[in-house]
């Protein structure tokens, strides 16, 4: 197993240059250029021109190239284009925390409704209770975050008063640890509204799949011969059934997780959060380069260690599975 770790780490090498070559090559190939507008207004060619030699726009692409893989071995993303006071460093400081924060709150809620409802529709196949929770499952799936986020806005915050509308319960003027949400009412106030804008749709899908997965394998020999045998129900599906269900569940979480701590624009902007998810989308708008190429490396740092951690489980889930 050690050795399939090192071995993938040494391959993520490689994905992530290739990434890095394609994001760098692609943003520059978009129409138009990060200094064409300042906000409803072109600037002047000679603005833009000094603009460009700063922020050596000028280069050829390789050299271009070139200097930004030697100022990323040593550390530094770059300085973003629009937000002048801030390099891509400072913004992934201080927005990628938050978006982690959502998006693990969301994984988890996702993950504790989703996998019991799973689980009890599909040991009680063709009841009330698999009609429920799959009628439950596509209703969750069908509603969007642009629809549930304002919503919950009208009934919970405007409407009944319960909790605030907008802006995240963490204070980052300080950056700490900063992944672990800090244990204050503050902070659950402002959490309980997105997390559950985004944890819906999560919750719904994994209950789909589980239901789905545990139904094939409680069907498969292995699980009857338990049962001829005498285990108990529960044995059979705590010890048998569960473990190989939740392969396929599993799988899914690699990039899920990936896409959620990088945060999620559209609930992000619901909610006024100030998460990485918002500069990942309007970076490509602003033809910002650093911060495009920040955020994608981050984006596929977290998909390559969140696909390790998948298939380091896969072993635990299935002992038929080996790495050599």
């Amino acid at each position: 197993m050690t050795k399939y770790v090192i071995r993938r780490l040494l391959w993520a090498i490689p994905v992530l240059f290739a990434v890095g070559t394609v994001t760098f090559f692609l943003a520059r190939a978009l129409p138009g250029g990060p200094f064409d507008f300042a906000g409803d207004r072109s600037l002047p060619e000679s603005v833009v021109r000094n603009l460009e030699r700063k922020y050596n726009l000028d280069w050829p692409l390789w050299k271009q190239f070139l200097a930004y893989w030697w100022d990323l071995l040593r550390g530094d993303l770059g300085p973003s284009f629009r937000s002048r006071s801030l390099t891509v460093n400072d913004i992934i400081k201080q927005t990628f925390p938050v978006s982690f924060q959502l998006g693990m709150l969301s994984l988890l809620l996702g993950l504790a409704i989703g996998l019991p409802a799973g689980i009890i529709a599909a040991l009680n196949h063709n009841t009330w209770l698999d009609y429920t929770s799959s009628f439950i499952a596509i209703l969750g799936v069908s509603i969007p975050n642009i629809v549930l986020g304002p919503f919950l806005i009208w009934l919970f915050g405007v409407k009944l008063g319960w909790l605030p509308v907008a802006r995240w319960g963490a204070d980052y003027t300080e950056f700490y640890l900063g992944f672990i949400p800090p244990m204050t009412a503050k902070f659950w106030r402002h959490a309980i509204l997105p997390t559950i804008t985004l944890g819906t749709a999560l919750s719904a899908s994994i209950a789909r799949l589980t239901r789905a997965s545990l139904l094939q394998v409680i069907r498969e020999d292995y699980i009857r011969t338990a049962r001829a045998k005498g285990l108990r129900e529960r044995s059979i599906i705590l010890g048998h059934a569960l473990k190989n269900a939740l392969i396929p569940v599993v799988t899914i979480l690699g990039p899920l997780f990936a896409a959620v701590v990088t945060g999620s624009f559209i609930t992000e902007q619901i909610f006024g959060i100030n998460g990485l998810g918002r500069h990942f989308v309007q970076s490509v708008t602003n033809r910002d380069y650093p911060v495009i190429m920040g955020t994608a490396l981050l984006y596929a740092v977290l998909l390559i260690i969140a696909n390790l951690v998948v298939d380091v489980l896969y072993a635990w889930l299935d002992p038929r599975i080996r790495y050599e």
